[in-house]
């Protein structure tokens, strides 16, 4: 079967037209920004419905389309169960514990996630945090320019490596003038774009099937089962304990749609409306993918499964449609990625740069900010290139997961547990973020362990470490105050 290139003209001046528009949305963003505060954290004002949308669809990019709609085709009612339904969890645990934290922080005036660790631990945890943060967040952002590149090449027929150049230069483009408004509202906009397509595809697609009755009845043997394949219990167990962290703030981006809020009762409200539209939007979703395995049993490139089903059904329906779901996908992947790019900016300019360099005037670290976006932006395109250049490595969900969703626990764990609970000094900090990565490394390319094993390794070595240091060690009075300060009024 031929992936490529089913776009009409009509498509093309679809995809023209958003791109246009964001570009305008970065530009009028541009003329509401005054400080560093308005450009990393919205000036603490945006409304929690937004940030929950925004906080919605920043967990979607073209990623989703493509790595998930792989094992959606494969395993079935799997992916349901592994990623809509674990952040779910993961966020209702975090509206109980972790949002209200970040949105006193938010009324505090902190503008980068990583801002507070200075004051509940010290420089070095924040230091250490921040720079390991933006090294392995290039490779998950990579990875997201690259799957939407994949659509750009099975709908245009372009060749993928200006896919890719092009996807991240106009993501780069935007953020670097508009900030973190930029971003969340380019990602409300996502949400109204993408529902069109998204549902007109989830009824097509019911409708070939014979509805949910042919769609259950004609799938393969062990289709539904909520965990199949690799994807066992104690995966699922360690996924949701990574998931959790990464949706609750150690994704950075996602903390600052907390922040933003600029209260606790507002961020709370966040995280509940944000798991309600997890657990109940990917279903439209995932239902095209589940679908192609009825209507295309043998795809030789099940990652492509959302892009052929689509591309046979959309034309047929309205002209132009394929080139709204390729905007959607442009839009889902660019809000992704430039709150993502947005966070890594606000930690280097603020936790890394200013802190290290000792500059406190905010309209040089504002301009710098903008140097540094672009920057990022450019090593985040190289980056893309990582599935061509290792393409033993093995699909893009596996070396997301390997990489980004193996190494999250380190940062995490000091990082949100720092926000709840008192005992643990820097020392304790540093040494779990430490003990994370050095376990994390012995498992992967020493023993070469499976990622299951491998990750709850790392995550008994960080919360064990966490939670024995002060059992270990004794606080000093300076350290006793300094922490009892940082917990008045959260």
């Amino acid at each position: 079967m031929s992936y490529i290139g089913y776009m009409t003209p009509l498509d093309y001046v679809v995809l023209v037209i958003y791109s246009m528009m964001v570009l305008a949305i970065g530009y009028f963003a541009t003329r509401r920004i005054k400080s560093l505060g308005d450009y990393f954290a919205g000036g603490w004002k945006v409304p929690w419905w937004l940030a929950a949308v925004s906080h919605h669809v920043s967990g979607y990019s073209a990623f989703a389309f493509v790595a998930y709609a792989g094992i959606a085709y494969r395993y079935g009612f799997t992916i349901y169960t592994i990623w809509a339904l674990t952040i779910s969890i993961g966020l209702l645990i975090g509206a109980l514990v972790f949002a209200p934290r970040w949105g006193a922080l938010g009324k505090k005036g902190i503008v980068s996630p990583l801002q507070f660790l200075e004051e509940r631990y010290s420089l070095a945890p924040r230091i250490a945090i921040a720079i390991s943060f933006t090294s392995i967040k290039f490779i998950d952002l990579g990875l997201k320019i690259f799957s939407l590149a994949v659509f750009i090449n099975a709908f245009v027929g372009l060749d993928i490596v200006w896919s890719i150049i092009i996807a991240g230069g106009i993501s780069v483009a935007y953020m670097v003038t508009g900030g973190i408004l930029a971003s969340i509202w380019t990602d409300f906009t996502q949400a109204i774009i993408q529902f069109i397509p998204t549902i007109i595809l989830f009824f097509a697609a019911l409708q070939a099937v014979g509805g949910f009755s042919g769609l259950v009845s004609k799938a393969p043997p062990g289709f539904w089962q909520p965990l199949s394949g690799p994807y066992d219990f104690p995966y699922w167990l360690a996924f949701l304990i990574v998931v959790t962290l990464s949706y609750c703030g150690a994704t950075l981006n996602l903390a600052q749609r907390f922040i933003s809020v600029g209260a606790a009762k507002e961020a709370r409200k966040v995280a509940l409306l944000s798991a309600l539209l997890y657990l109940t939007y990917p279903v439209a979703m995932f239902v095209p993918m589940w679908a192609a395995r009825i209507l295309y049993p043998n795809l030789d490139k099940p990652d492509y499964a959302y892009a052929v089903i689509a591309r046979e059904f959309l034309p047929r329906i309205a002209p132009g449609l394929l080139g709204v779901l390729l905007v959607s996908l442009f839009a889902a992947t660019m809000s992704m990625v430039d709150s993502d790019l947005n966070s890594l900016s606000a930690v280097f300019t603020i936790d890394v740069y200013g802190r290290l360099k000792k500059i406190t005037n905010e309209k040089i670290l504002l301009k710098k900010a903008a140097i540094i976006t672009l920057i990022f932006g450019i090593i985040m395109v190289i980056a893309s290139f990582i599935p061509l250049a290792f393409p033993q490595a093995g699909g893009i969900f596996d070396i997301m997961v390997k990489w980004y969703a193996g190494l999250l626990g380190p940062i995490g764990i000091p990082l949100l547990l720092g926000l709840v609970y008192k005992r643990t000094t820097w020392r304790g900090a540093l040494a779990s973020w430490a003990g994370g990565f050095i376990i994390w490394a012995i498992f992967s390319y020493g023993l070469k362990t499976p990622w299951t094993i491998t990750t709850w390794a790392q995550l008994i070595t960080s919360f064990a470490v966490f939670f024995l240091e002060p059992m270990i060690t004794r606080k000093s009075p300076e350290e006793i105050k300094k922490i009892e300060k940082f917990f008045e009024g959260l």
